[in-house]
């Protein structure tokens, strides 16, 4: 359906499509090359413009707003030098699947090809972390191009999509005609798959469910956990999607991560059929692509046909919506139990109980340890809250020790990106600005972008901030001493006082040096209201994870 054209800027256009796309925030580094773009959101009530410290932190920052919400992400930065700070967060949601429009400002028309200043073919600069790329270059077709944008970031396999805005043409009037608001398409399966899926599965007795982000995406968690209770199938969780079904659940028997006890890989080594829903079955998922073998059956759904084979040739490939393919499996879940798989599913629900056991850790702390963290964590914070980490060996306590038990509980990025955690927590936040959120960052990974501590005193953000300061990259730190024992090239760092830092930049901040401390601490996060509160631990840097120490 067509609605009455407008004559009106290149920029207004913009701003119309994204209204129709019920964007309600935009996260930027502001540029001279997108001021028109920039007065066109200040004049929209509807739209809310968050200037950040550095793209990369809007990038992330876009990036967990959009997974947290399941809406679209929009990022906007200038010319070639914004795009490449961008790149990280823009290639953290083509790996993470996570819808995104990033508006980059683009040199004057008459200027292109001269190598002028700050230029790069923006689209195919991003092309290989990018659905699609294009440049506006007539301003008629503005709407044709942003509602393009918006329809393959969310059809699919979700992910980032780039359009180019050269500074002359956002000033351009046209005659503008604007379609209806993109629908993401959610194919179901058809009868012949799911007659083979019934075959396949209804004959196993020891199956087991790999869910990821593709449930989340399609709001299917209430669909998996109802499928897993009627057929008595156990649910491993993909690398950093803990939070498709509750932890506490009787179905619920691990996930797939690094570091990941025995215990819980067993559970699909075991296994005579997996179902994959909804993940690419990535190399940590997988174990380093080592996780399946030819004894077992396959049935992979997932809603981008790519997908299907390009790991494991599956025995069954059904390209669907995970939430259509589990509601049309819940009518003939009589035909896909088996009561064989009551045993099977205890075995594996204990064994993963066997395996999270805080108290069978031992640390040696010298100040605060991560396990007294990780007991008081678990004992203070809440069912509804949201949880991001940044990469780094401590999020192996989170993993391991922690039970996620809220739908959308959880961003963390598969893509590994350090310096994800703050910003990434502080979209979530906006997100659900009702919800407690916290981060969990390294000192390392902290650091690269902790100016969005400012960001989010400006905004009156008020999420949490953990930082676990041990001085050094404690992962390649660890990935050191395994191959090269007693050398620790550029991993060490220096002393900083984080919560100084934070508290100078406006926000509440303490450091901490017992769990009684930090569990004050939380407790009086959890109850700002207005501003960010900064965290931050010194550990003991020889406890590099729950069951690695270095000398």
């Amino acid at each position: 359906m067509i609605k009455q054209s407008k004559r009106i800027p290149c920029s207004e256009a913009i701003v119309e499509s994204m209204k129709i796309e019920q964007v309600e925030k935009v996260f930027c580094v502001p540029g001279e090359s997108f001021l028109p773009l920039m007065e066109s959101i200040y004049l929209e009530p509807s739209i809310e413009l968050y200037s950040n410290r550095h793209e990369g932190g809007a990038a992330f920052m876009a990036e967990g707003y959009a997974k947290a919400s399941n809406k679209t992400g929009v990022v906007m930065a200038t010319r070639g030098v914004g795009a490449a700070n961008l790149s990280i967060g823009i290639h953290t949601a083509y790996q993470d699947s996570t819808p995104m429009v990033v508006l980059l400002g683009q040199v004057h028309s008459k200027f292109r090809g001269r190598e002028g200043f700050q230029e790069l073919e923006l689209d195919q600069f991003l092309g290989q972390v990018t659905k699609w790329g294009a440049e506006i270059k007539d301003a008629e077709r503005t709407p044709e191009i942003m509602q393009k944008a918006f329809r393959i970031a969310n059809s699919g396999r979700p992910g980032p999509v780039v359009v180019a805005l050269p500074e002359d043409v956002l000033y351009e009037e046209a005659d503008m005609m604007f379609g209806a608001a993109a629908v993401k398409p959610k194919p179901g399966m058809s009868a012949a798959e799911e007659a083979r899926f019934i075959e396949i599965v209804g004959q196993a007795e020891k199956p087991v469910i790999i869910a990821g982000g593709g449930v989340k995406l399609s709001n299917a968690e209430a669909a998996l956990k109802s499928f897993a209770e009627q057929t008595n199938i156990p649910i491993m969780a993909a690398f950093r999607r803990q939070d498709v079904i509750d932890n506490t659940h009787k179905n619920y028997c691990g996930h797939l991560g690094m570091g990941v006890p025995k215990e819980q890989i067993q559970t699909v080594k075991q296994a005579d059929v997996v179902i994959v829903i909804g993940t690419r079955l990535s190399e940590v998922t997988t174990q380093d692509y080592s996780l399946l073998t030819e004894h077992q059956k396959l049935v992979h759904i997932d809603i981008e046909a790519a997908i299907l084979g390009n790991v494991y040739s599956p025995d069954a490939g059904i390209v669907a919506d995970a939430n259509e393919a589990l509601e049309k499996l819940l009518e003939q879940s009589a035909y896909l139990m088996n009561e064989k798989r009551g045993t099977w599913l205890e075995e594996r629900k204990q064994a993963f109980l066997d395996s999270v056991q805080l108290e069978n850790v031992t640390e040696e702390a010298l100040t605060v340890g991560y396990k007294e963290v990780m007991e008081q964590f678990n004992e203070i914070w809440p069912e509804n809250g949201i949880i991001s980490n940044d990469a780094g060996n401590f999020a192996a306590w989170l993993h391991q020790y922690h039970s996620f038990q809220s739908p959308k509980g959880y961003v963390g990025p598969t893509s590994g990106a350090m310096g994800y955690g703050l910003p990434a927590a502080i979209g979530a936040k906006l997100a659900f600005p009702e919800s407690p959120v916290v981060s969990w960052s390294g000192d390392g990974g902290f650091m690269m972008t902790m100016q969005e501590i400012e960001t989010a005193v400006r905004h009156h953000i008020p999420v949490i901030a953990l930082v676990f300061n041990n001085g050094m990259y404690g992962t390649i730190r660890m990935h050191q001493e395994w191959k090269f024992p007693k050398h620790n090239p550029a991993t060490m760092l220096g002393d900083v006082n984080y919560a100084g830092m934070a508290e100078h930049m406006g926000a509440k901040a303490k450091r901490v040096y017992s769990g009684e401390e930090f569990k004050s601490a939380l407790e009086e996060a959890l109850h700002e209201k207005n501003k960010p509160t900064v965290i931050e631990m010194v550990m003991n840097n020889k406890q590099i994870s729950p069951h690695f120490l270095v000398e």
